[in-house]
């Protein structure tokens, strides 16, 4: 749950970060905005993290939920006659 969270709400707070950024470097203070840059930095390698993570979590469920390997067809068991003979 936790990942999936963090998938949906990172992207929205590098945004906002990054915007912060931007704002202030458009005003002039280019200390903060630097700072605004290097957290969207932090703020977008944890996303990454959070999305590799969420998609590893998912791929192991998916594989767990499988019941077992899949059954193996041997070509000459499957054959069997479509009538019987008369007799």
């Amino acid at each position: 749950m936790w990942g999936v969270l963090f998938t949906l709400l990172l992207p929205v707070a590098l945004a906002v970060v990054l915007g912060l950024g931007a704002l202030l470097s458009s005003l002039g203070d280019n200390v903060g905005a630097t700072a605004c840059g290097r957290a969207g930095l932090a703020v977008g390698a944890v996303w990454v993290m959070a999305l590799a993570a969420t998609a590893t979590a998912g791929g192991i469920m998916a594989l767990m939920a499988l019941d077992g390997p899949p059954p193996a067809h041997d070509r000459n068991e499957s054959r069997t006659p479509d009538r019987t003979p008369d007799c």
